[in-house]
């Protein structure tokens, strides 16, 4: 039996993720420095998954597991890291390696979560897929954060062809800057990279300059198209089964014929 209590509040996070999500990407199209609120939309993201998703994911599951109050620890950890990173002058670019480590881990420890709480749904609805969708911008999202670490720790990783071969610096600030810090970061353009390496596109205007951003992207463009891969075959097999469950429903109800046979009971050879 489905315990609606917790179904009620994972559709409620389905469509809060979403919102907010959505929110972190559209607030890239804005233009400079009102597109800075994204950091307080990413810092809200985290928060969010680790609240919603660090308690019972479970069907049957009735209290908190260790690994459950693990999760939620590990997100406002990665959350201070974050913190810490974005307030650190260009001296303190080594936080980079501790925001790339904690939002890696996080994110497809979330992912996993996620997708476990997908797998359980008995009925495709909106908010199903909103949670789905959500999912994959929660993927690009944390890509353009991995790729803003990396041009911390290594300035020079990422270049913008379009403009001369430029770093993904904001216009009129020199990497050499005195007063460099993350906010000088491009971040738009850098989460504009990260959505094309993860839908594979590869328009050839940023391109990834140095190993570790080079391997970064490589990463990033096959988590893509794993993730939906894995989302669409969750998605397609429950909406089988509620097709399947709706049809026994009609013929139940007084519907002439025999009883509908499902993919499973074929006995085609």
């Amino acid at each position: 039996m489905i315990n609606r209590h917790l179904l009620f509040y994972r559709h409620r996070f389905y469509r809060h993720l979403f919102l907010v999500a959505t929110a972190v990407v559209a607030s890239m199209a804005v233009p400079f420095p009102i597109h800075r609120i994204g950091a307080l939309g990413t810092a809200a993201l985290m928060v969010l998954l680790s609240v919603e998703l660090g308690g019972p994911i479970r069907a049957h599951q009735t209290r908190h597991r260790w690994p459950d109050s693990a999760y939620r620890r590990f997100g406002l950890l990665t959350l201070l890291f974050q913190s810490l990173w974005m307030c650190s002058p260009r001296d303190f670019a080594f936080m980079g390696f501790a925001v790339l480590a904690a939002t890696t881990a996080f994110i497809f420890w979330s992912l996993k979560r996620l997708l476990i709480c997908l797998a359980q749904e008995t009925q495709i609805r909106m908010a199903v897929l909103g949670g789905a969708v959500a999912g994959y911008l929660l993927l690009g999202i944390s890509g353009g954060l991995l790729f803003g670490a990396l041009e911390t720790l290594a300035p020079g990783s990422f270049i913008n062809q379009a403009d001369g071969g430029r770093e993904l610096l904001l216009t009129g600030l020199g990497a050499d800057s005195a007063a460099h810090r993350i906010w000088e970061l491009d971040f738009t353009r850098i989460h504009y990279f990260a959505f094309v390496s993860l839908t594979t596109v590869g328009y050839g205007d940023i391109i990834p300059a140095l190993p570790p951003s080079q391997m970064a992207s490589v990463a990033l463009s096959i988590s893509g198209p794993l993730y939906l891969a894995i989302v669409m075959g969750l998605l397609i097999s429950r909406y089988t089964l509620q097709s399947e469950k709706q049809e026994i429903r009609d013929w139940q109800e007084g519907a002439p014929g025999p009883p509908p046979r499902s993919g499973a009971d074929s006995d085609d050879r």
